[in-house]
């Protein structure tokens, strides 16, 4: 089976004052910011697709790139370049003694919430799931995510870009040890203001982020997905698991909301489980460079590659009963890479509605490059559409019935899935 989609987001994708020294020399900064600059040309998937002459951007910005003052200044020149590409699988990272506060975010509309918090300092202190983040270092919120984070994460989309730099760790992201100041506001409207030093102690160092599955009344399933990352999925486990608790189920839910990827396969192997017949997948391109055609003077070749049909479970296996109840697909801007190849291969299959937001509009095998004195790039080798021909990368994958996560989310209630049953009722 070839792997599709594996998610590389660089682990350091901006260090806030940590490259303060002047390590590099001029010399060697240019060789690092050509080098990447030469690497996107052979590798990048939407190389041909780009509007400007990247070659061209690269040589105009590489004399102030070279003369950056600090390492600092010139990693976040750099990061700015790497994402004149708009590719959420296409940027640098370095490394770096980076660190963050003991919590995750999620932004709904134009607020930000503590989706979980992993301190019992800070859960003592106040700080719990719905809690409301207000200002960081004095900023409000959203101003200082959209200023400080947003333009330093790759990104393919409007939707990614509003969506990810206010989720997981992104918010509080920098130099492990520099201050952060945060006002949070909690359910009864009280504000407060912690300082966090990005070196508080975690009371659970490895989130759970396997699959969970419950049972809702009127005995429709809800199959939660949070990562498609091979260290959280047991195939045998999600083997039992269908057979014994999905199979009896009226209709189904699946979740991948914030599901931002990992193993292309696993996507694959549930997808093969659910779908009533073959899943037809769209043909992929890469890029191709042939030196004797350059030599000739012919322009960059795009390779074609004609994808193979996923046949389900049911069909290979006749003991194997097929799932043929209903099913309804939950995404939002944080379903990307291998999250969104799953949402490719739902729509291909025609299994059933999506409900949301449109997802965040990026996938395709990137490859890792080493450009030196620990800076790192990586590029996105493959470019995707759905079965029909029709574009996601860029646009994301559009939603049957479009359903905005509110507060609610939070707090028990949660609308996109009260939504989903709805669609199920009719």
């Amino acid at each position: 089976m070839m792997l599709r989609s594996v998610t590389l987001i660089p682990a350091v994708l901006m260090a806030l004052s940590v490259l303060s020294t002047n390590n590099l020399t001029p010399a060697q900064k240019a060789s690092i910011a050509t080098r990447f600059a030469s690497e996107v040309k052979y590798n990048y998937a939407g190389y041909g697709q780009f509007s400007q002459d990247y070659d061209s951007i690269c040589r105009a910005e590489l004399q102030s790139l070279a003369e950056t003052p600090n390492d600092e200044d010139f990693g976040r020149r750099l990061l700015l370049l790497a994402h004149r590409l708009k590719d959420g699988h296409t940027s640098v990272s370095w490394n770096a003694d980076v660190s963050v506060a003991p919590f995750l975010t999620k932004r709904i509309g134009d607020r930000v919430f503590v989706s979980e918090v992993f301190s019992d300092e800070y859960r003592g202190k106040g700080v719990a799931r719905g809690t409301e983040i207000l200002q960081i270092d004095g900023m409000p919120v959203i101003e200082y995510g959209e200023k400080n984070v947003a333009p330093y994460i790759p990104s393919s989309t409007p939707q990614w870009s509003a969506f990810y730099p206010f989720s997981s760790i992104n918010l509080t992201k920098g130099e492990r040890g520099l201050p952060l100041t945060i006002t949070f506001k909690n359910r009864k409207g009280k504000k407060f203001t912690l300082t966090d030093h990005r070196d508080s102690p975690w009371s659970i160092i490895n989130p759970d982020m396997s699959m969970k599955f419950d049972v809702l009344q009127g005995n429709i399933g809800l199959l939660k997905i949070p990562s498609f990352r091979a260290s959280c999925f047991d195939a045998q486990a999600f083997t039992d698991l269908f057979e014994k608790q999905i199979l009896p189920t009226e209709a189904l839910i699946i979740d991948i909301r914030d599901n931002n990827g990992g193993n292309s396969q696993i996507a694959d192997f549930i997808m093969q489980f659910i779908a009533h017949d073959s899943i037809p997948q769209g043909a992929w391109t890469q890029p191709e460079y042939k030196a004797s055609f350059a030599s000739w003077g012919q322009k960059w070749h795009t390779d074609t590659v004609e994808s193979q049909s996923l046949i389900p479970f049911h069909k290979q296996y006749p003991d194997l009963p097929e799932y043929d109840k209903p099913i309804i697909l939950l995404v939002n801007s944080g379903t990307f890479s291998a999250a969104e190849n799953f949402a490719v291969l739902f729509r291909n299959a025609e299994r059933g509605k999506i409900v949301g937001v449109p997802t965040g509009g990026s996938t395709g095998n990137p490859i890792m490059i080493d450009l030196g004195w620990g800076y790192y790039g990586v590029i996105c080798t493959r470019h995707e559409k759905l079965a029909d021909g029709t574009e996601f990368i860029g646009a994301g994958i559009q939603p049957d019935v479009i359903e905005e996560e509110t507060e609610s989310f939070f707090f028990g209630k949660d609308n996109v899935i009260e939504a989903a049953l709805k669609e199920l009722r009719k």
